[in-house]
């Protein structure tokens, strides 16, 4: 930290993260055990209940993984019954991937425990500092995506 107790330096600012990660995941995690899903598979579901039509390669872009990871996390949510695989419409060597019945269920309890947590940890906190907060979350993720390897095709 710096001399100033009014200010904090980068190291300050990543460990606070590293403790907001740490706090996340349990929560998420403890609400994704209920329904029975992976983080990486709640992750899936809720990107392609968010953005569809969507393609296995967009749901790679989309969870920045590998087209192979996607692969196996869509097989299993295949097997599990929450995902299905349908015809591209204009490309034979590509597939849609779409929730199921049951995986838009799930999907929807997911989102709105997420919702939950979010209106528990933010209800109170000034509208700027909101706003500050995603703005700085934004300029760090976008330097993270540019350090960090890319996922193998």
């Amino acid at each position: 930290m710096s001399d100033n107790s009014d200010h904090h330096d980068a190291g300050d600012a990543l460990g606070r993260a590293y403790v907001l990660v740490e706090n996340l995941s349990a929560s998420l995690q403890s609400g994704t055990r209920d329904v029975g899903l992976t983080t990486a598979r709640t992750r899936a579901l809720l990107c392609v209940l968010e953005n569809p039509p969507m393609t296995q390669r967009d749901l790679a872009k989309a969870l920045r993984c590998s087209t192979r990871q996607v692969t196996a996390l869509v097989d299993a949510l295949e097997k599990s019954g929450h995902l299905r695989r349908d015809p591209h419409p204009t490309d034979r060597r590509a597939h849609i991937v779409a929730l199921t019945e049951r995986g838009h269920h799930d999907a929807d309890r997911v989102r709105h425990l997420r919702a939950s947590t979010a209106q528990q940890l933010f209800d109170g906190v000034d509208p700027h500092d909101l706003d500050a907060f995603v703005r700085v979350a934004d300029t760090v993720i976008a330097r993270a995506d540019r350090v960090r390897p890319r996922p193998e095709e």
